[in-house]
């Protein structure tokens, strides 16, 4: 079949067979994100070896199992950039974990240009190609697309456990702004409500941040923190339009704070970044000041070795779980320098 929109079962099975067939394939997404729990997946762009590019409507009811097994097939390398959110996208349309991806945006940052950069910055440093943006901000969820829509999302892809819900006891660890502050019986509270959030968004498809803000949490999670026991008020900044819906969900927050209240010590979270002393804050200094020679020195933009807090935990204690600096090429290339030079027994 030619470049174009792929609007049925079959079509996509021809695609994808001709992927296969290359063993490389070109991805991209496009979708909206309005008042959801996650966003809609409305095309997926995908050029293979033979250089034609083809944009699938993921909103025609188009069987995703031809293109599961694309995303599935460790024969075919998946060609990204910035692929995370892109590829649990494709997760949870086709329902099947990509393997064989290749990011660009992270391999530019293993020749020397910034790990963050934009495609369109890179191509045009690279290839010197420009890369026409007209269509950044259109409507992915009309129908029919227009040809300059088509054309726009083909673009991004002629040149070039991870994906899964996080656990709602988890998501407590995401929440921003002053819950870095919170000693850890207020961590118990933070962790209580943040689940709650999490499995009811999931539930009414809505926006997490709809059903109260990050700050909401943090405030509520303090009044635990100073002894609080009974919590029959309970406020939050929220944007649910449905009153049963804010009433049930500040029950919920309530009775998930009086069940904190009763956890012992021992059941408490730990802050997720420690108060580190002095003297290891001030070696992690200097081991990213070795981390930015080396990476000068290799061509390779420092981020991709480590991020500050894996840096200051590798500085504080090189045995560390899961940490990147403490195994594989990261361990040869700069870790095993860091422990010799800035560890702090």
């Amino acid at each position: 079949m030619d470049e174009g929109l792929i609007r049925n079962t079959p079509d996509l099975k021809e695609a994808c067979d001709a992927l296969v067939a290359g063993g490389v394939a070109a991805l991209d997404t496009e979708f909206v994100w309005r008042a959801s729990y996650r966003p809609h997946l409305a095309i997926v762009q995908m050029a293979g070896a033979d250089g034609v590019c083809r944009a699938l409507d993921c909103q025609l009811g188009t069987d995703p199992s031809p293109f599961a097994a694309v995303l599935s097939d460790p024969s075919v390398v998946k060609i990204l950039h910035a692929a995370h959110q892109d590829l649990e996208l494709m997760y949870h349309y086709a329902s099947a974990a990509p393997v064989n991806v290749f990011d660009t945006q992270l391999a530019a940052g293993f020749c020397g240009h910034s790990s963050n950069i934009g495609l369109q910055k890179l191509l045009y440093e690279v290839l010197d190609v420009g890369l026409a943006k007209t269509e950044t901000c259109t409507d992915w969820s009309q129908r029919p697309l227009t040809d300059a829509q088509v054309r726009y999302a083909l673009d991004d892809v002629r040149y070039p456990d991870a994906y899964g819900d996080a656990e709602p006891d988890e998501m407590w660890k995401r929440v921003k702004g002053n819950a870095r502050r919170l000693p850890r019986r207020g961590l118990a509270g933070l962790r209580a409500l943040a689940a709650v959030r999490e499995r009811r968004a999931i539930e009414w498809n809505l926006p997490r941040g709809w059903l109260g803000d990050d700050a909401s949490l943090v405030d509520l999670a303090w009044r635990l923190q100073h002894g609080e026991t009974t919590f029959p008020n309970v406020r939050f900044r929220h944007r649910l339009k449905n009153n049963a819906q804010r009433d049930h969900l500040a029950a919920d927050y309530a009775a998930a704070l009086m069940e904190a209240a009763g956890l012992s010590e021992e059941d408490w979270p730990f802050p997720i970044q420690p108060d580190y002393p002095a003297e290891v804050l001030d070696a992690a200094d200097k081991a990213y000041e070795y981390l930015v020679a080396r990476g000068d020195e290799l061509h390779v933009d420092p981020a991709v070795f480590a991020n500050r807090a894996q840096l200051l935990a590798f500085v504080d204690d090189p045995e560390v779980p899961d940490n990147p600096l403490a195994e594989g090429w990261r361990f040869e290339v700069v870790g095993r320098t860091i422990i010799e030079r800035f560890y702090v027994p």
